[in-house]
């Protein structure tokens, strides 16, 4: 009997059960490929006649890369020596066989289970997903006007850039130079709200006032209402309020796990006081940005890049209830995804294994 990893990382398998980002829409054209790096292994995106595909990005045949080749005739073609391959991964064509010919199911290479598109990204699952995807209601909502902020790539672990997006007490000691109170350390009882493979939260604190959050010494502090909602494994949506401005902003992360040390971060800010005039695009992107750096260093120094399980093998208090029901969720999905993937082991071991 397999036991389940007393750890979390970028390459734990049970990660392949769910939808990551993998790219933006854009850089995946009509007729076009795209290579990406997911959980450690190299895919092909391609947009086929209006439809995406990730194929394993490796020829079965002599291991070329198939996002070296081409889109013909509705297929893949592999740069090498011109095996050609559909949508789901089915050799059509080996050329030095000639038309017709048999082809041998080796050559057929794997797709992933599932590819969709929603907020500007293209996100892959290379096995069925068992999570749904982030909601994000202000996403069509017209009083809210969005601000992408650069794609990141962190020396981090996913889990660890989700812990502390979760993180409620480092404010006042990470985010000085932004929008933290450093009199606001103690963390009044706040409750988190289990919903199957993922939890919400409600935490109402002291931040400084928007106008004086970029490095002022002289600030006003005010209440600030932060919304969580959270879906395993690593996707975000944080819904801030500050009722003293009026101003709603909504802040969306979705993590890519590229390998072992390599995260790649896609970041959404959504505003309802940028319509207005109040503030712009450019200046919400620059300040998230400022805050993104204050956290990334931190990170980045941290040697081990996994994220414990186990909720002994760490320290715990009250006020951290917020990131240790993220590993208590972690490790259901890990669970989770190890049953499902070996469901589908057995599933495809039954119909010969064909993809």
């Amino acid at each position: 009997m397999e036991t389940s990893p007393t750890t979390l990382d970028n390459l734990t398998p049970a990660l392949a059960a769910a939808h990551h980002p993998v790219c933006r829409s854009g850089d995946v054209p009509e007729g076009g490929l795209t290579k990406v790096t997911l959980l450690g292994e190299d895919w092909v995106v391609a947009r086929i006649e209006g439809e995406l595909t990730a194929l394993v990005d490796r020829c079965p045949h002599r291991g070329s890369p198939l996002s070296a080749g081409t889109v013909v005739d509705g297929g893949i073609q592999c740069a090498y020596h011109g095996y050609c391959f559909d949508g789901s991964g089915r050799c059509t064509l080996i050329p030095a066989l000639g038309v017709g010919a048999v082809v041998p199911p080796k050559a057929h290479t794997r797709r992933a289970a599932s590819v969709i598109e929603r907020y500007g990204l293209v996100f892959v699952s290379p096995e069925p997903p068992i999570v749904p995807m982030l909601g994000v209601p202000e996403w069509d909502d017209p009083e809210f006007v969005l601000a992408p902020l650069p794609d990141q790539v962190w020396q981090a672990g996913a889990a660890q850039m989700v812990d502390n997006f979760l993180d409620l007490t480092h404010f006042p000691f990470v985010h000085t130079d932004t929008f933290g109170d450093p009199g606001d350390i103690e963390v009044p009882h706040y409750e988190v709200v289990r919903d199957g493979l993922g939890f919400t939260c409600d935490y109402v604190h002291s931040t400084k006032l928007l106008q004086d959050s970029m490095g002022e010494t002289e600030f006003e502090v005010a209440p600030r209402r932060s919304m969580w909602w959270y879906v395993a494994p690593f996707s975000i949506r944080l819904r801030i309020e500050y009722p003293a401005e009026n101003v709603v902003l909504t802040i969306v992360f979705f993590h890519q796990p590229v390998d072992a040390v390599t995260t790649k971060l896609y970041v959404f800010d959504l505003r309802n006081d940028i319509a207005d005039g109040r503030t712009t695009v450019e200046a919400t992107v620059a300040f998230q940005m400022l805050v993104a750096g204050e956290d990334k260093v931190l990170l980045e120094r941290m040697v081990s890049k996994a994220t414990p399980l186990d909720v002994g093998a760490e320290v715990h208090t009250r006020a951290d209830r917020i990131t240790l029901e993220m590993r208590r969720v972690l490790a259901d999905f890990v669970a989770a995804g190890a049953a499902a993937s070996a469901a589908s082991g057995r599933a495809a071991a039954a119909s010969g294994g064909a993809p």
